[in-house]
């Protein structure tokens, strides 16, 4: 960011005119294409679905379908299908995620095998910037049974495999006993999952890049059986890491200076000049004028605002806003010094 400085001071834009702003959730109403769908076993001889679903008696406007129904009449064939969408960003600790959900069938006809086993979940997954997984967690909507489908499992992958109900990384949405077994059923119609997954997932969030959200229906000993499950309106406090440069790197507070300036950088699929100009704070203080080139957003702060609030030493000091609606933050270290005042001169003839 350093060597962008000349280059992005060089350059004529006009001014931004920028206010205090308050930053907002990602918000999936499902009507775009932003979701990845499939299934994981191709044997399966029942009829799986994984959609984006027109209007029906279950939902009067487009949302996600997952459904899987019949089987072999032997009763042990199963598949899981699922849909994903990956987040460029991370999470902090109070961050909520909100989704509408309707267990529409849920059918469980008794066979030579005991009948259906499967669940239906909505998955949290945390990445590094290399895409390794860092961890994982399960809200279980729906069960039947407390079974975990190898078949699912086995395509998850990494510390995915182990069944979440033994690792302990799972909530139960409602009030089931894990250790009962037996079947647990939301209540009817659309409800709400409001969880806090910045919280339930034990990872370090400073290290996360990407959040990735899986709503799944798994099952498998299935034969006249129908799992079906409809998901709506998703919404993610997820925090985009900003790159940060602040100008000058040392803060005299003896100094006459009017601005201080930051160069805010962004990750790739993400536009610096989608930027709320509104919303965008360092350390509080609204951003009073800005220039955008390229890839870099320039924006200047009143420097007596932001030396009022700051003491000697090295002070990390940090800037948020919102990008396309979702929220960003990034930071930068300074240095600030206050050198001594001069005294003064001793008037002339005296000892």
């Amino acid at each position: 960011m350093r060597g962008m400085r000349l280059w992005v001071l060089g350059v004529c834009c006009a001014a931004l005119c920028l206010a205090a702003g308050q930053a907002v959730a990602v918000t999936d109403d499902m009507e775009q294409d932003l979701w990845t769908f499939g299934h994981v076993n191709d044997d399966y001889d029942g009829t799986p679905a994984a959609e984006y679903s027109t209007e029906d008696a279950v939902s009067p406007e487009r949302a996600i379908r997952l459904s899987l129904s019949g089987g072999e009449t032997a009763g042990h064939d199963g598949d899981a299908v699922y849909a994903t969408r990956t987040f460029t960003g991370s999470l902090k600790e109070d961050a909520r995620l909100q989704l509408e959900y309707n267990v529409a069938q849920q059918t469980d006809v008794d066979d030579d095998w005991g009948g259906m086993h499967g669940s239906a979940d909505v998955v949290v997954l945390a990445y590094d910037a290399d895409g390794q997984l860092l961890g994982s967690y399960t809200y279980r909507l729906a069960c039947s049974d407390l079974h975990e489908n190898p078949y699912w499992y086995a395509h998850m992958g990494g510390d995915a495999r182990s069944p979440c109900h033994q690792t302990g990384d799972i909530t139960y949405i409602g009030t089931p006993d894990p250790d009962q077994g037996g079947e647990y059923e939301p209540g009817p119609g659309w409800q709400t999952l409001d969880v806090c997954p910045g919280q339930d997932l034990a990872v370090d969030w400073t290290a996360v890049a990407s959040i990735e959200i899986q709503l799944v229906v798994n099952s498998c000993f299935m034969c006249e059986d129908t799992f079906e499950v409809f998901f709506d309106d998703l919404d993610l406090d997820i925090t985009v890491p900003a790159t940060v440069d602040i100008d000058p790197d040392t803060l005299n507070l003896r100094s006459k200076g009017q601005w201080v300036t930051a160069y805010i950088g962004l990750p790739a699929g993400f536009d610096v000049a989608d930027i709320d100009a509104a919303t965008v704070k360092l350390e509080g203080l609204p951003a009073l004028r800005g220039a955008v080139q390229d890839d870099v957003l320039m924006v200047k702060f009143n420097r007596a605002a932001l030396e009022a609030i700051l003491k000697p030493g090295d002070v990390t000091v940090q800037v948020t806003g919102t990008v396309g609606g979702v929220a960003f933050e990034g930071s930068d270290t300074i240095r600030v010094i206050a050198p001594p005042k001069k005294a003064a001169p001793k008037a002339a003839g005296r000892k």
